[in-house]
């Protein structure tokens, strides 16, 4: 099984024969968005991600590419640090 680490926390994802946990999504913090998505890439990515229903499989999708920024963004800072040989 995959993992993936955001900000310290291991989180698990479930494998395509697996479903998430069952739990009723909050509103809190949220906006309502309406799109028009390919049938076959939101099953693609649900069977990727291993999520059990469609607003997940959007939310996770959502949320891996912003972390994929901070990696960007850490991987420039250290891209440009300078290291000193060990003696």
């Amino acid at each position: 099984m995959p993992k993936y680490v955001r900000h310290g926390i291991f989180i698990r994802m479930h494998g395509p024969g697996k479903k998430a946990l069952e739990r009723r999504p909050s509103r809190e913090g949220k906006v309502r968005k309406e799109f028009w998505l390919d049938p076959e890439t939101l099953r693609r990515a649900q069977t990727i991600l291993g999520t059990a229903t469609e607003r997940e499989t959007v939310e996770a999708a959502l949320d891996m590419i912003a972390f994929r920024r901070e990696l960007l963004d850490g991987i420039q800072v250290l891209s440009g640090l300078q290291i000193d040989s060990v003696r």
